[in-house]
């Protein structure tokens, strides 16, 4: 009688610490996205330059742009980076830690095939494909994984997000990461990146740079670390706090409302990339050792 009075006990508790989820495992263990033999649990998405083709779009990808292969000993997802979309969870999450690995293949395509090389995690990603004209990505925040700037943050589709930023100065390594994010973006963009303590500020439709370049050389592996817990987001690189971002939200029928959960994507953005070990489990608050 005593057993069953625990057992019933433990599983009250697992359903509220695991409700945000809906996971099955206790509070705190790995969730793998990836199996690793192939793209179960996500659906892919691919822009073509014609957007009225019917041969691209939600889960065509004549081109396999998309695949699962053996590098370096284990299996990853290959981006091919041949045309601008994503693979996206079948799932929605909220207040979770997010973890996996990437590193840079060697093809690029047009339009950018001599630009630095890009790719992205979006999260939070809510509405339907695709959600403008612009994008062939959903509305979301984006953990940009770009070279040199990996970790950057950028909004797409009418988020918003505030952090502590400071103006980027004239010294020649600024001015060289400056110009690499200008010419990614195709923009000048606002001249600050993230510092802990600096200066407020809100950014919609756009982004700001990271605290600094903690990438490592092209064809090496990186292990990024998304910390989403409530209205808060932390990007980690390499186990560098990259920045951070507070009053996560976006516009609906004009009114700013809190946007704290949603589906994942990995982007196709004219680089290939290969991902790996990509995993998830559930939060319920952020390290305070980030956050100092």
């Amino acid at each position: 009688m005593i057993m069953k009075t625990w057992l019933r006990f433990a599983l009250a508790v697992w359903f509220v610490t695991c409700g945000s989820m809906q996971c099955s495992e206790p509070q705190g263990s790995w969730t793998p996205l990836f199996n690793g033999k192939d793209l179960t649990g996500w659906d892919t998405y691919l822009g073509a330059a014609n957007r009225s083709d019917p041969t691209y779009g939600l889960n065509r990808d004549p081109d396999k742009v998309f695949t699962v292969q053996q590098v370096d000993g284990g299996p990853v997802i290959r981006i091919s980076g041949q045309y601008f979309g994503g693979i996206i969870t079948q799932r929605e999450f909220a207040n979770y830690h997010l973890r996996l690995q990437f590193k840079w293949g060697q093809k690029r395509w047009p339009p950018r095939e001599h630009d630095v090389r890009d790719s992205g995690l979006c999260y939070h990603c809510v509405g339907p494909y695709p959600n403008a004209a612009k994008y062939p990505w959903p509305r979301s925040f984006e953990f940009n994984i770009s070279e040199h700037d990996t970790g950057e943050f950028w909004s797409i589709d009418g988020t918003a997000a505030d952090a502590e930023v400071k103006p980027i100065g004239n010294s020649p390594t600024e001015e060289a990461a400056f110009k690499g994010w200008c010419e990614r973006n195709g923009e000048t963009g606002p001249r600050v990146q993230f510092v802990k303590a600096g200066q407020k500020q809100t950014f919609r439709d756009g982004g700001f740079m990271p605290g600094g370049d903690y990438e490592k050389p092209v064809g090496e592996w990186n292990s990024l670390d998304l910390y989403a817990v409530g209205d808060r987001a932390v990007h980690v690189v390499n186990g560098k706090v990259a920045l951070i971002l507070t009053s996560l939200r976006q516009v609906v029928d004009g009114k700013e409302i809190p946007l704290v959960k949603g589906k994942i994507e990995l982007q196709t953005e004219s680089a290939e990339v290969f991902y790996r070990n990509i995993e998830i489990r559930p939060l319920k608050e952020v390290p305070a050792e980030l956050l100092k």
